[in-house]
């Protein structure tokens, strides 16, 4: 019998926005963690990987991890149905078909965003929300997340940015550029699911930027602030991590959370400092037991 993959063992699962890949760590005993991933172009559910060992050997939790549609192995949806709201529904629509029993919800990013959404719909399901630099702000709020932009204006200027990398150390560099650590073997590992080869060798994203600008467009037209007195009134443990770089978004996001704990008094928030918006890669394992510790204890599956 061999080992299952690094980034997760992979199942597709019927829904009702069509097929949808999952990824899956640890024993089926464990404590289910459903996560959804940040958006980007070489993310996935396999994000999840480098913390996956910690999490289930550690912690004894049993992670599902999802590949959002059109990411990893997911076929891609329409992206003017990428709502947080329809996002939030597949994740329950998983929830369910695999049984997860009062899961803890997790997100990065994007993902926090949907899980945000996702617990708001049936907070009594859930035993705790993680939020990853997510859930706290409402990125209509800020000019530079183009509010007023049209999926399709957002579709152009998103063609223009996708990524190529001549080969595998090219992409590899670059993620070694982003991040405020060594790179692992595993952190790697999680970029194959993202990327596919072309004819000539070149690597590209797996993701269109149709796609993209598809979940951004949900991601910005949601608010999460509305989600807030439902966690608030419901008492779902939260866990909030915030980046601690950029300086510039220091203040903001303190402020953020400032108000998010005035609506959910049972809100934890953590500045993770020297690391920036993507907790995972800037944190890896370190990230993993920051999260593992919190569960458990504030865990309602504890």
């Amino acid at each position: 019998m061999t080992d299952p993959p690094a980034t997760g063992s992979v199942r597709e699962l019927p829904v009702a926005g069509g097929p949808l890949a999952v990824r899956e760590w640890g024993e089926p005993t464990g404590s289910p963690l459903l996560f959804w991933h940040p958006l980007g172009t070489v993310t996935s559910g396999a994000w999840l990987t480098e913390l996956a060992p910690a999490l289930t050997a550690t912690y004894g939790l049993r992670l599902v991890a999802i590949d959002g549609p059109g990411f990893g192995a997911s076929p891609a949806m329409a992206a003017e149905d990428m709502t947080a709201e329809a996002m939030a529904d597949l994740a329950w629509e998983v929830a369910d078909e695999m049984g997860l029993d009062q899961p803890v919800l997790m997100g990065h990013s994007w993902g926090g965003i949907v899980m945000t959404a996702a617990v708001a719909r049936r907070p009594a399901d859930v035993a705790a929300l993680v939020l990853l630099d997510s859930g706290h702000l409402d990125y209509a709020d800020y000019p530079e997340s183009a509010p007023e932009q049209s999926l399709e204006d957002r579709t152009a200027e998103l063609e223009g940015r996708l990524e190529v990398w001549a080969d595998r150390s090219a992409l590899h560099a670059d993620v070694a550029g982003d991040v405020r650590r060594p790179v692992t073997d595993l952190l790697l590992a999680s970029l194959e699911p993202a990327v596919r080869a072309r004819p000539d060798g070149a690597l590209v994203p797996v993701v269109t930027a149709r796609t993209m600008a598809g979940a951004r467009h949900g991601m910005v037209a949601e608010r999460s602030s509305a989600r807030w007195p439902t966690l608030g009134e419901a008492g779902v443990p939260v866990l909030l991590l915030l980046a601690d770089e950029p300086a510039e978004m220091r203040d903001r996001s303190a402020e953020g959370a400032t108000r998010m704990a005035a609506a959910v008094p049972q809100l934890e928030t953590g500045v993770m400092t020297g690391w920036g918006h993507d907790l995972i890669g800037d944190g890896g394992p370190a990230l993993a037991d920051e999260i593992g510790r919190w569960l458990a204890v504030s865990s309602r599956r504890r």
